[in-house]
C-alpha cells in the first residue's frame, strides 16, 4: 500500500479507535451512573467490550476486506442494539455507540455499505422502541436515525474524496516518473547529440570514435560494467568500440542498431555485479537513435565515397592507358631513333640512353598504375585490423587499433602487409594466451609500419619447432614488397613484431 494510503486510512482507523473506546466509555459510565451496577449494566458493559476489543484485535487487512467488513459492521450493529435494549431503548446511553458501526462501513467499506449499515441501525432503533413499548416517531428516534444516517453519507464521501485525492496523487507521481524517465531520454540523446556534433566539427565523425561516443555518455546515465559497438558489413561484423572488460556470453543484453528494415549493428552491454539493466532500456533505445543516424550517415557517405573513387580510378586508367602510354610509347621511340642517328657523339648517346631507362622505368610505372586503378578497391589497413578485432570476440582478448593510415597501400602490398598483421594477432589469439593485443603506426600509400605487441607467454624467435612455418611465411611475404620483418620477443615477456616497408 502507498505511503499516501497508509496516512490517511491510518487515520481514519485512529478515529474509529477513539470513537469506539469513547462511545463504550460514555455509555458504561451513564448507564452505572443512572442505574447503578445492575445485570443488565454489567453485560451490556460485557458484550459492547467484547466486540470493541475483538475489533480492535482484529489486523487491519481483515478489518479492511470487503466481506469480513461487512460481516463486522453487521454484527456490530447487532450488539449495540442489543446493549440499547437492555439499557433503556431510546434513553439507553449506548446510543452513540450504535452509531460506531455506521462510521466504520461508511469510512472503509464504501458508500454503498455505509448506507447499508446506517439504515440498519436506524431501523433497529425504531424495532427496539417499538418492542419496548416507546414512542416510535418522536423527535428524539427520528433524531437518532437520521443522524446515523448523515454520519454515515458524511464519512463515506470523506473516504470518497480521500480516496480520488489518493488517486489522483498516484497518477500525478507516475507521470511524474514518466516524465522524469522521458527527460532522461532526451539528456542521453542530447549528451549523444553534442558529442556527435563535435566530432563531426572536428571532421572525426568515423564508426570508431561515433561508438567510443556513445558508450561513453552511455556509462553516465547507465550502471554497466562493460560494453561494445558492434557493426554488420558484407563480410561479417565488426566491433568499432570497447569500453570495460566484458564478462560471459549469458550475462549480456543486445539492443539491436536498427534504421527501418535495415540492422546496422547492436550495442552489447554487461550489468555489474548483481545488477540488472532492464529498466534502462528505454534510456538506451533512446541514446542509440541519433548514434544510428550517425553509422547511418557514415556508411551512406562511404557508399557514395567509395563509388566516386571507383569512378574516378576507372577514369584515371583510362587516360593513362589511351594516352599517357601510348605518348611515352613515341617518345621512347623517338629517343631509340636519336640514339642510331649517324653522327651522334659518344656523350650524346650515353645520356639519350639514360632517358631511354628513365622512359622505360616511367612507362612501366604507368603500366603498373593502370593496373592498382583497375584493381578492385580493397580494404585499408585500419579496415582489416578492425575485423580482427571482430574476430576476437566478447570472451577474447582486448584489441587496440591505433593506426594513422594516410593513404591505403596498394592492393598487392595491402594484402601482404594484412597477411603479416594477421598472423601476429592470430599467434597471439591461439598461441600465446594474451590478453591484450595492441596493433598501430603509420600508414603512407607505399611507405609504413606496423607494430603489433601483445602480453601473452612469448617465445624464443630461435627456437623453430617442426611443421610451423607461420614465422618463415611472415618474412617471406615482406621479401616479396622489399620489407622487414622484426620479431622481438622472449619466454614470459610477451611478443613485438615490426614490420616495415618503403624508404
Amino acid at each position: 500500500m502507498p505511503a499516501t494510503a497508509r496516512s490517511w486510512e491510518q487515520r481514519l482507523d485512529w478515529t474509529l479507535t477513539a470513537l469506539l473506546w469513547g462511545s463504550y466509555g460514555l455509555g458504561v459510565f451513564m448507564s452505572i451512573l443512572l442505574t447503578g451496577v445492575e445485570p443488565r449494566t454489567t453485560i451490556s458493559a460485557a458484550v459492547a467490550g467484547a466486540y470493541v476489543v475483538l475489533v480492535q484485535a482484529m489486523p487491519r487487512r481483515f478489518r479492511h476486506h470487503l466481506n469480513i467488513g461487512e460481516l463486522t459492521a453487521v454484527m456490530g450493529v447487532v450488539v449495540a442494539l442489543f446493549t440499547v435494549a437492555i439499557t433503556g431503548g431510546v434513553d439507553s446511553p449506548y446510543l452513540l455507540f450504535l452509531a460506531t458501526p455506521s462510521f466504520y462501513a461508511g469510512a472503509f467499506l464504501g458508500f454503498r455499505i455505509g448506507i447499508e449499515t446506517a439504515l440498519l441501525s436506524s431501523t433497529g432503533l425504531v424495532v427496539v422502541a417499538a418492542t419496548l413499548g416507546q414512542e416510535t416517531l418522536q423527535g428524539q428516534v427520528v433524531q437518532t436515525a437520521l443522524l446515523y444516517l448523515l454520519m454515515a453519507v458524511a464519512v463515506a464521501q470523506t473516504r470518497r474524496v480521500l480516496v480520488e485525492a489518493h488517486e489522483r496523487s498516484a497518477a500525478l507521481v507516475e507521470a511524474s516518473e514518466l516524465t522524469a524517465a522521458k527527460l532522461a531520454r532526451l539528456e542521453a540523446a542530447h549528451s549523444a547529440l553534442v558529442s556527435l556534433s563535435e566530432l563531426a566539427s572536428a571532421a572525426e565523425l568515423n564508426p570508431v570514435n561515433v561508438g567510443e561516443a556513445a558508450l561513453r555518455d552511455l556509462a553516465l546515465i547507465v550502471p554497466f560494467s562493460a560494453g561494445q559497438v558492434v557493426l554488420n558489413d558484407e563480410r561479417g561484423t565488426v566491433v568499432v568500440a570497447r569500453r570495460g572488460e566484458p564478462g560471459t556470453i549469458d550475462r549480456r543484453t543486445a539492443y539491436p542498431m536498427q534504421l527501418a528494415d535495415r540492422l546496422f549493428g547492436h550495442l552489447a552491454l554487461w550489468p555489474q555485479p548483481g545488477g540488472n539493466l532492464d529498466g534502462y532500456r528505454p534510456v538506451i533505445l533512446e541514446l542509440l537513435r541519433p548514434v544510428i543516424l550517425a553509422f547511418d550517415n557514415i556508411l551512406l557517405l562511404r557508399s557514395i565515397a567509395r563509388r566516386a573513387v571507383q569512378e574516378e580510378r576507372t577514369r584515371l586508367a583510362r587516360e593513362l592507358h589511351d594516352e599517357i602510354g601510348p605518348a611515352l610509347a613515341s617518345l621512347g621511340l623517338g629517343v631509340d631513333m636519336g640514339i642510331m642517328m649517324p653522327g651522334a657523339t659518344p656523350e650524346m648517346a650515353r645520356q639519350l640512353e639514360s632517358v631511354r631507362r628513365s622512359i622505360t622505368t616511367l612507362a612501366e610505372d604507368v603500366r603498373s598504375t593502370v593496373a592498382d586503378l583497375r584493381h578492385e578497391s580493397t580494404d585499408s589497413i585500419i579496415e582489416q585490423a578492425n575485423r580482427l578485432v571482430a574476430e576476437a570476440g566478447a570472451d577474447g582478448p582486448a584489441v587496440i587499433v591505433d593506426i594513422d593510415e594516410r593513404r591505403t597501400p596498394r592492393a598487392e602490398l595491402a594484402s601482404e602487409v594484412a597477411a603479416i598483421m594477421t598472423e601476429a594477432v592470430r599467434n597471439a589469439f591461439e598461441h600465446a594466451g594474451a590478453k591484450s593485443i595492441r596493433i598501430e603506426g603509420k600508414v603512407d600509400r607505399d611507405q609504413g609500419s606496423l607494430v603489433i605487441t601483445d602480453d601473452g607467454q612469448g617465445f624464443d624467435p630461435d627456437d623453430r619447432p617442426p611443421g610451423h612455418y607461420g614465422l618463415i611465411g611472415m618474412r617471406e611475404r615482406a621479401a616479396k614488397f622489399k620489407g622487414s620483418v622484426v620479431i622481438d620477443s622472449q619466454p614470459g615477456g610477451g611478443t613485438k613484431v615490426t614490420v616495415e616497408w618503403g624508404e
